[in-house]
Protein backbone atom coordinates (compact mmCIF):
# COMPACT_ATOMS: atom_id res chain seq x y z
CA UNK A 1 0.00 0.00 0.00
CA UNK A 2 2.85 2.70 1.00
CA UNK A 3 5.22 3.18 3.91
CA UNK A 4 3.42 4.05 6.74
CA UNK A 5 3.96 4.12 10.60
CA UNK A 6 3.28 1.32 13.25
CA UNK A 7 0.75 3.45 14.15
CA UNK A 8 -1.08 4.42 11.40
CA UNK A 9 -1.05 0.87 9.86
CA UNK A 10 -3.40 0.14 13.73
CA UNK A 11 -5.72 2.33 12.39
CA UNK A 12 -5.93 1.13 9.13
CA UNK A 13 -6.34 -1.83 10.39
CA UNK A 14 -9.51 -0.77 13.01
CA UNK A 15 -10.90 0.65 10.46
CA UNK A 16 -11.41 -1.48 7.82
CA UNK A 17 -11.86 -4.65 11.17
CA UNK A 18 -14.73 -2.31 12.88
CA UNK A 19 -15.73 0.27 10.24
CA UNK A 20 -15.09 -1.90 6.82
CA UNK A 21 -18.98 -1.88 6.02
CA UNK A 22 -19.47 2.19 6.95
CA UNK A 23 -16.45 2.83 5.53
CA UNK A 24 -17.34 1.23 1.93
CA UNK A 25 -20.19 2.84 2.33
CA UNK A 26 -18.85 6.47 3.04
CA UNK A 27 -16.80 6.03 0.25
CA UNK A 28 -19.36 4.90 -2.40
CA UNK A 29 -20.82 8.30 -1.20
CA UNK A 30 -17.50 10.12 -1.66
CA UNK A 31 -16.68 8.95 -5.45
CA UNK A 32 -20.43 9.06 -6.41
CA UNK A 33 -21.57 10.61 -9.51
CA UNK A 34 -22.76 13.29 -7.60
CA UNK A 35 -19.36 14.33 -5.42
CA UNK A 36 -16.22 12.58 -7.12
CA UNK A 37 -16.48 10.88 -9.94
CA UNK A 38 -12.87 11.08 -11.19
CA UNK A 39 -11.40 9.84 -7.57
CA UNK A 40 -9.75 6.53 -8.20
CA UNK A 41 -9.62 6.60 -11.80
CA UNK A 42 -6.10 7.61 -12.74
CA UNK A 43 -2.68 4.89 -13.47
CA UNK A 44 -1.10 5.82 -9.74
CA UNK A 45 -4.19 6.06 -6.82
CA UNK A 46 -2.95 6.77 -2.92
CA UNK A 47 -3.15 3.74 -0.08
CA UNK A 48 -6.01 5.28 1.55
CA UNK A 49 -7.89 5.94 -1.78
CA UNK A 50 -7.04 2.10 -2.91
CA UNK A 51 -8.29 0.70 0.73
CA UNK A 52 -11.63 3.47 0.76
CA UNK A 53 -10.74 4.56 3.77
CA UNK A 54 -11.17 8.52 2.93
CA UNK A 55 -11.88 8.88 6.55
CA UNK A 56 -7.88 8.41 7.39
CA UNK A 57 -7.31 12.10 5.94
CA UNK A 58 -11.02 13.67 5.88
CA UNK A 59 -14.37 13.79 8.18
CA UNK A 60 -16.48 11.89 5.88
CA UNK A 61 -20.47 10.82 6.61
CA UNK A 62 -23.04 13.00 8.31
CA UNK A 63 -20.11 15.46 9.87
CA UNK A 64 -18.93 16.38 6.38
CA UNK A 65 -19.56 20.28 5.87
CA UNK A 66 -18.52 20.83 2.36
CA UNK A 67 -18.52 24.96 2.82
CA UNK A 68 -15.29 24.22 4.91
CA UNK A 69 -12.47 23.18 2.69
CA UNK A 70 -11.25 19.70 2.69
CA UNK A 71 -12.70 18.85 6.09
CA UNK A 72 -9.23 17.07 6.95
CA UNK A 73 -8.89 14.99 10.11
CA UNK A 74 -6.20 16.64 11.39
CA UNK A 75 -6.64 20.64 10.71
CA UNK A 76 -3.15 21.31 11.74
CA UNK A 77 -0.18 23.48 10.47
CA UNK A 78 1.44 21.99 7.81
CA UNK A 79 2.12 18.63 6.57
CA UNK A 80 1.41 16.82 10.10
CA UNK A 81 -1.31 15.06 7.98
CA UNK A 82 0.84 13.68 5.53
CA UNK A 83 3.66 12.62 8.19
CA UNK A 84 1.06 10.65 10.03
CA UNK A 85 2.35 8.45 7.59
CA UNK A 86 5.39 9.32 5.94
CA UNK A 87 6.85 10.16 9.06
CA UNK A 88 10.65 9.23 7.63
CA UNK A 89 9.94 12.49 5.15
CA UNK A 90 9.58 14.41 8.91
CA UNK A 91 12.88 13.01 10.18
CA UNK A 92 14.91 12.97 6.98
CA UNK A 93 13.96 16.33 6.19
CA UNK A 94 15.44 17.82 10.07
CA UNK A 95 18.61 20.05 9.92
CA UNK A 96 18.31 19.94 5.59
CA UNK A 97 17.56 23.27 3.70
CA UNK A 98 14.16 22.71 2.42
CA UNK A 99 12.48 23.38 -0.72
CA UNK A 100 10.00 26.35 0.08
CA UNK A 101 6.92 24.36 -0.48
CA UNK A 102 8.15 21.65 2.08
CA UNK A 103 9.08 24.05 4.53
CA UNK A 104 5.68 25.76 4.14
CA UNK A 105 4.12 22.33 4.87
CA UNK A 106 2.38 22.43 1.76
CA UNK A 107 2.92 19.36 0.09
CA UNK A 108 -0.05 19.18 -1.94
CA UNK A 109 1.46 21.88 -4.22
CA UNK A 110 3.45 19.34 -5.76
CA UNK A 111 1.92 16.42 -5.10
CA UNK A 112 -2.08 15.18 -5.55
CA UNK A 113 -3.03 13.54 -2.42
CA UNK A 114 -5.54 10.99 -4.29
CA UNK A 115 -4.15 10.20 -7.76
CA UNK A 116 -1.93 11.03 -10.43
CA UNK A 117 -0.79 9.90 -14.10
CA UNK A 118 2.82 10.11 -12.05
CA UNK A 119 3.72 7.13 -9.73
CA UNK A 120 5.02 9.78 -6.79
CA UNK A 121 1.67 11.86 -7.25
CA UNK A 122 3.21 14.68 -8.83
CA UNK A 123 0.88 16.87 -10.25
CA UNK A 124 2.30 17.18 -13.99
CA UNK A 125 4.33 13.53 -15.15
CA UNK A 126 7.44 15.96 -17.11
CA UNK A 127 8.98 17.93 -13.86
CA UNK A 128 10.22 20.68 -14.88
CA UNK A 129 6.55 22.02 -16.32
CA UNK A 130 6.10 21.30 -12.10
CA UNK A 131 9.05 23.39 -11.27
CA UNK A 132 8.29 25.73 -13.50
CA UNK A 133 4.50 26.56 -11.95
CA UNK A 134 6.73 28.51 -9.34
CA UNK A 135 10.18 28.73 -11.03
CA UNK A 136 10.67 31.23 -14.08
CA UNK A 137 11.47 29.18 -17.20
CA UNK A 138 14.64 31.00 -18.16
CA UNK A 139 16.55 28.39 -19.85
CA UNK A 140 14.53 25.80 -21.78
CA UNK A 141 14.60 28.07 -25.17
CA UNK A 142 18.31 28.98 -25.34
CA UNK A 143 20.48 27.12 -28.08
CA UNK A 144 22.33 24.79 -25.77
CA UNK A 145 20.41 23.18 -23.16
CA UNK A 146 21.76 20.52 -20.80
CA UNK A 147 20.19 17.35 -21.05
CA UNK A 148 18.71 16.73 -17.73
CA UNK A 149 16.60 20.11 -18.57
CA UNK A 150 15.99 19.49 -22.04
CA UNK A 151 14.48 15.84 -20.73
CA UNK A 152 12.13 17.87 -17.44
CA UNK A 153 14.71 15.93 -15.11
CA UNK A 154 15.03 18.57 -12.50
CA UNK A 155 15.37 16.30 -9.96
CA UNK A 156 17.97 14.46 -11.29
CA UNK A 157 20.57 17.03 -10.09
CA UNK A 158 18.17 18.88 -7.11
CA UNK A 159 16.45 16.93 -4.46
CA UNK A 160 12.93 18.19 -3.94
CA UNK A 161 12.25 18.31 -0.49
CA UNK A 162 15.85 19.05 1.34
CA UNK A 163 19.45 19.02 0.90
CA UNK A 164 22.46 20.22 3.12
CA UNK A 165 23.53 21.50 -0.37
CA UNK A 166 22.59 25.44 -1.93
CA UNK A 167 19.82 24.89 -4.16
CA UNK A 168 18.98 21.60 -3.11
CA UNK A 169 21.55 19.80 -4.59
CA UNK A 170 21.65 16.47 -4.72
CA UNK A 171 25.60 16.23 -3.47
CA UNK A 172 28.35 18.60 -3.95
CA UNK A 173 28.56 20.12 -7.73
CA UNK A 174 31.19 18.50 -8.78
CA UNK A 175 30.70 15.31 -7.33
CA UNK A 176 27.27 16.05 -9.17
CA UNK A 177 28.94 16.69 -12.63
CA UNK A 178 30.82 13.71 -12.40
CA UNK A 179 27.82 11.52 -11.74
CA UNK A 180 27.52 11.63 -15.27
CA UNK A 181 30.79 12.56 -16.65
CA UNK A 182 32.51 10.66 -15.10
CA UNK A 183 33.96 9.45 -18.25
CA UNK A 184 35.72 12.90 -18.50
CA UNK A 185 36.92 12.77 -14.86
CA UNK A 186 40.42 11.64 -16.13
CA UNK A 187 40.64 15.28 -17.65
CA UNK A 188 40.51 17.23 -14.34
CA UNK A 189 42.76 15.44 -13.17
CA UNK A 190 46.45 15.91 -14.13
CA UNK A 191 49.53 17.79 -12.78
CA UNK A 192 47.83 21.34 -13.50
CA UNK A 193 44.70 21.93 -12.52
CA UNK A 194 42.33 24.94 -13.63
CA UNK A 195 42.17 27.14 -10.47
CA UNK A 196 38.14 27.44 -11.09
CA UNK A 197 38.12 23.53 -11.79
CA UNK A 198 38.79 23.30 -8.10
CA UNK A 199 36.06 25.80 -7.23
CA UNK A 200 33.00 24.46 -9.30
CA UNK A 201 32.51 23.33 -13.15
CA UNK A 202 29.60 26.44 -12.82
CA UNK A 203 32.84 29.25 -12.27
CA UNK A 204 32.72 28.37 -16.39
CA UNK A 205 29.33 26.67 -17.21
CA UNK A 206 25.92 26.95 -16.71
CA UNK A 207 24.30 24.06 -15.79
CA UNK A 208 20.91 24.62 -16.91
CA UNK A 209 21.43 26.18 -20.66
CA UNK A 210 23.61 28.18 -22.79
CA UNK A 211 23.66 30.30 -25.98
CA UNK A 212 27.24 29.01 -25.88
CA UNK A 213 28.87 26.15 -27.27
CA UNK A 214 29.66 23.92 -24.28
CA UNK A 215 27.40 25.52 -21.72
CA UNK A 216 29.65 28.58 -21.09
CA UNK A 217 28.22 31.38 -19.03
CA UNK A 218 29.91 33.74 -21.25
CA UNK A 219 31.92 33.49 -24.83
CA UNK A 220 34.72 32.16 -24.73
CA UNK A 221 37.16 35.25 -24.90
CA UNK A 222 34.95 37.15 -22.46
CA UNK A 223 35.20 34.39 -19.98
CA UNK A 224 38.65 34.00 -20.02
CA UNK A 225 39.21 37.47 -20.10
CA UNK A 226 36.92 38.07 -16.67
CA UNK A 227 39.56 36.57 -14.82
CA UNK A 228 43.10 37.33 -16.84
CA UNK A 229 42.01 40.98 -17.44
CA UNK A 230 45.71 41.92 -17.12
CA UNK A 231 46.62 39.27 -20.02
CA UNK A 232 43.49 40.51 -22.49
CA UNK A 233 44.43 44.41 -21.59
CA UNK A 234 47.98 43.62 -22.69
CA UNK A 235 46.80 41.61 -25.58
CA UNK A 236 44.18 44.90 -26.96
CA UNK A 237 46.98 46.92 -26.55
CA UNK A 238 49.87 45.07 -28.82
CA UNK A 239 50.67 45.85 -32.35
CA UNK A 240 51.58 41.87 -33.04
CA UNK A 241 48.56 39.92 -32.05
CA UNK A 242 48.84 35.74 -32.84
CA UNK A 243 46.11 34.62 -35.19
CA UNK A 244 45.48 31.66 -33.31
CA UNK A 245 44.07 33.53 -30.43
CA UNK A 246 42.44 35.74 -32.34
CA UNK A 247 40.74 33.34 -34.75
CA UNK A 248 40.27 30.08 -32.60
CA UNK A 249 40.20 31.49 -29.14
CA UNK A 250 42.23 30.45 -25.76
CA UNK A 251 41.12 26.58 -26.09
CA UNK A 252 42.88 26.54 -29.21
CA UNK A 253 45.90 25.66 -27.29
CA UNK A 254 44.91 25.64 -23.21
CA UNK A 255 42.79 23.41 -21.91
CA UNK A 256 40.47 24.94 -20.06
CA UNK A 257 40.46 21.92 -17.05
CA UNK A 258 43.92 20.72 -16.92
CA UNK A 259 46.89 19.49 -18.10
CA UNK A 260 50.33 17.81 -17.83
CA UNK A 261 51.80 20.52 -19.21
CA UNK A 262 52.70 23.76 -17.46
CA UNK A 263 50.27 27.20 -18.82
CA UNK A 264 47.58 24.75 -19.23
CA UNK A 265 48.55 23.82 -22.53
CA UNK A 266 47.13 20.89 -24.42
CA UNK A 267 50.27 19.60 -25.29
CA UNK A 268 54.31 20.38 -25.04
CA UNK A 269 55.14 23.58 -25.86
CA UNK A 270 57.17 23.07 -29.24
CA UNK A 271 54.82 20.50 -30.28
CA UNK A 272 52.14 22.77 -29.98
CA UNK A 273 53.73 25.47 -31.84
CA UNK A 274 54.87 23.06 -34.70
CA UNK A 275 51.42 21.68 -34.89
CA UNK A 276 50.39 25.11 -36.85
CA UNK A 277 53.43 26.40 -37.94
CA UNK A 278 54.17 23.17 -40.31
CA UNK A 279 56.98 25.37 -42.53
CA UNK A 280 59.35 25.86 -39.51
CA UNK A 281 58.55 22.36 -38.40
CA UNK A 282 59.72 20.61 -41.55
CA UNK A 283 62.52 23.04 -41.38
CA UNK A 284 63.75 21.67 -37.96
CA UNK A 285 63.17 18.00 -39.23
CA UNK A 286 65.70 18.33 -42.14
CA UNK A 287 68.08 20.28 -40.21
CA UNK A 288 71.07 19.22 -38.75
CA UNK A 289 71.94 21.92 -36.47
CA UNK A 290 69.22 23.61 -34.27
CA UNK A 291 69.48 26.81 -32.69
CA UNK A 292 69.77 26.92 -28.76
CA UNK A 293 66.14 27.51 -27.24
CA UNK A 294 64.88 25.44 -30.72
CA UNK A 295 67.12 22.68 -29.62
CA UNK A 296 65.79 22.88 -25.89
CA UNK A 297 61.89 23.11 -27.26
CA UNK A 298 61.23 26.66 -25.69
CA UNK A 299 59.89 29.02 -28.67
CA UNK A 300 58.74 31.55 -25.95
CA UNK A 301 62.21 32.77 -25.23
CA UNK A 302 62.04 34.32 -28.22
CA UNK A 303 58.46 34.52 -29.01
CA UNK A 304 55.48 35.68 -27.25
CA UNK A 305 52.71 32.99 -27.65
CA UNK A 306 50.21 35.92 -27.47
CA UNK A 307 51.35 39.43 -28.56
CA UNK A 308 53.70 41.85 -28.17
CA UNK A 309 54.68 45.25 -30.04
CA UNK A 310 57.51 43.36 -32.06
CA UNK A 311 57.44 41.76 -35.78
CA UNK A 312 56.37 38.12 -35.45
CA UNK A 313 55.13 37.90 -31.93
CA UNK A 314 58.74 38.26 -30.71
CA UNK A 315 59.98 39.45 -27.21
CA UNK A 316 62.40 42.42 -28.19
CA UNK A 317 63.31 44.26 -31.06
CA UNK A 318 64.81 42.86 -33.69
CA UNK A 319 65.37 44.27 -37.19
CA UNK A 320 63.78 42.79 -39.97
CA UNK A 321 64.86 44.31 -42.49
CA UNK A 322 68.14 42.39 -44.70
CA UNK A 323 70.25 46.07 -44.07
CA UNK A 324 69.76 47.89 -40.92
CA UNK A 325 71.42 51.07 -39.21
CA UNK A 326 73.52 50.06 -36.14
CA UNK A 327 71.66 50.45 -33.02
CA UNK A 328 72.30 48.25 -30.32
CA UNK A 329 68.79 48.53 -29.15
CA UNK A 330 67.47 46.79 -32.69
CA UNK A 331 69.38 43.54 -31.81
CA UNK A 332 68.04 43.64 -28.16
CA UNK A 333 66.16 39.92 -28.71
CA UNK A 334 69.75 39.16 -29.75
CA UNK A 335 71.74 40.49 -26.73
CA UNK A 336 69.52 38.44 -24.70
CA UNK A 337 71.42 35.78 -24.60
CA UNK A 338 74.28 36.84 -27.06
CA UNK A 339 77.06 38.83 -25.89
CA UNK A 340 76.18 42.02 -27.25
CA UNK A 341 80.20 43.25 -27.32
CA UNK A 342 80.32 40.72 -30.27
CA UNK A 343 78.81 43.81 -32.11
CA UNK A 344 80.27 46.43 -30.47
CA UNK A 345 84.07 45.45 -30.39
CA UNK A 346 85.96 46.57 -33.49
CA UNK A 347 88.92 44.34 -32.56
CA UNK A 348 88.70 40.77 -29.98
CA UNK A 349 90.88 37.38 -29.20
CA UNK A 350 88.18 36.25 -27.06
CA UNK A 351 84.61 37.52 -28.34
CA UNK A 352 84.08 35.30 -31.14
CA UNK A 353 85.79 32.86 -33.58
CA UNK A 354 84.75 34.54 -36.71
CA UNK A 355 87.50 37.10 -36.58
CA UNK A 356 90.65 37.50 -39.36
CA UNK A 357 93.54 37.82 -36.83
CA UNK A 358 91.67 40.44 -34.53
CA UNK A 359 89.32 41.91 -36.84
CA UNK A 360 86.00 41.02 -35.37
CA UNK A 361 83.85 40.71 -38.59
CA UNK A 362 80.52 40.50 -36.96
CA UNK A 363 81.33 44.13 -35.84
CA UNK A 364 82.68 44.20 -39.50
CA UNK A 365 79.12 43.53 -40.70
CA UNK A 366 76.74 44.87 -38.47
CA UNK A 367 78.48 47.98 -36.56
CA UNK A 368 77.71 50.48 -39.83
CA UNK A 369 75.31 52.53 -41.07
CA UNK A 370 74.29 49.59 -43.84
CA UNK A 371 74.66 47.25 -41.33
CA UNK A 372 73.35 43.47 -42.24
CA UNK A 373 71.06 41.88 -39.51
CA UNK A 374 72.04 38.45 -38.03
CA UNK A 375 69.50 36.86 -40.22
CA UNK A 376 71.53 38.09 -42.99
CA UNK A 377 73.61 35.35 -42.54
CA UNK A 378 72.19 32.83 -39.95
CA UNK A 379 69.48 30.97 -40.44
CA UNK A 380 67.43 31.69 -36.80
CA UNK A 381 65.55 28.49 -35.92
CA UNK A 382 67.81 25.69 -37.81
CA UNK A 383 70.00 24.72 -40.65
CA UNK A 384 72.61 22.04 -41.83
CA UNK A 385 75.53 24.20 -41.77
CA UNK A 386 77.48 24.76 -38.86
CA UNK A 387 76.99 28.05 -37.13
CA UNK A 388 73.92 28.01 -38.34
CA UNK A 389 75.19 29.40 -41.40
CA UNK A 390 71.85 29.89 -43.97
CA UNK A 391 72.31 28.36 -47.35
CA UNK A 392 70.27 31.04 -49.47
CA UNK A 393 68.76 34.71 -47.74
CA UNK A 394 66.42 37.34 -49.08
CA UNK A 395 68.17 40.04 -50.86
CA UNK A 396 66.85 43.36 -52.33
CA UNK A 397 63.41 45.00 -53.36
CA UNK A 398 62.32 41.28 -54.74
CA UNK A 399 63.68 39.30 -52.25
CA UNK A 400 66.04 37.41 -54.82
CA UNK A 401 67.36 34.35 -52.90
CA UNK A 402 71.28 34.62 -52.72
CA UNK A 403 73.30 31.27 -52.11
CA UNK A 404 75.78 31.09 -49.44
CA UNK A 405 78.41 29.16 -49.43
CA UNK A 406 80.41 28.60 -46.05
CA UNK A 407 83.61 26.70 -45.65
CA UNK A 408 85.27 26.08 -42.77
CA UNK A 409 89.00 25.42 -41.99
CA UNK A 410 91.35 24.82 -38.81
CA UNK A 411 91.81 28.25 -37.78
CA UNK A 412 89.03 30.29 -40.07
CA UNK A 413 86.97 29.88 -43.08
CA UNK A 414 85.57 31.22 -46.01
CA UNK A 415 82.32 32.83 -47.32
CA UNK A 416 80.94 33.37 -51.19
CA UNK A 417 77.46 35.21 -51.32
CA UNK A 418 75.69 35.21 -54.36
CA UNK A 419 78.26 36.84 -57.02
CA UNK A 420 80.89 38.10 -54.79
CA UNK A 421 84.06 36.10 -54.65
CA UNK A 422 85.07 33.82 -51.82
CA UNK A 423 86.65 35.66 -48.94
CA UNK A 424 88.08 34.30 -46.32
CA UNK A 425 89.51 34.53 -42.94
CA UNK A 426 92.17 33.37 -40.10
CA UNK A 427 92.68 33.77 -36.83
CA UNK A 428 96.48 32.87 -36.78
CA UNK A 429 97.55 34.08 -40.18
CA UNK A 430 95.00 36.63 -41.21
CA UNK A 431 94.29 37.85 -44.70
CA UNK A 432 94.16 41.13 -46.09
CA UNK A 433 90.71 42.14 -45.57
CA UNK A 434 89.37 44.80 -47.14
CA UNK A 435 85.67 46.53 -48.63
CA UNK A 436 84.96 45.98 -51.28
Amino acid sequence: MMNCSFKTRILYALIFIFLGTVSSANAAKCTSNKCHPDIGKNKFVHGPVIANACEVCHIVGDKHRPPKQHDLTYPKEGATLCFECHEEFESGLKGLKQHGPVADGECTICHDPHQEDDKFFLRETKHSELCFSCHEDNMSGKKHVHKPVKDGDCIACHDAHGSTHDFLLETDRVSLCFSCHEDRKADFEKKYVHKPVKESCEKCHDPHSSSYKGHLIKAEKDLCSSCHEEFVKKFNNSQSQHSAVLEKGCASCHSPHSSNNDKGLKIKKQDLCLSCHEKVKNKINESQYLHGPVAEGDCGACHDSHATNFAKHLRDKFPDEFYFPYNILNYALCFQCHNKEVATSEKTETLTNFRNGKQNLHFLHVNREKGRSCKACHEVHAGNQEKHIAFEVPFGKSSWMLPIKYTKTETGGGCQVGCHKMKEYDRVKPFEYTEE
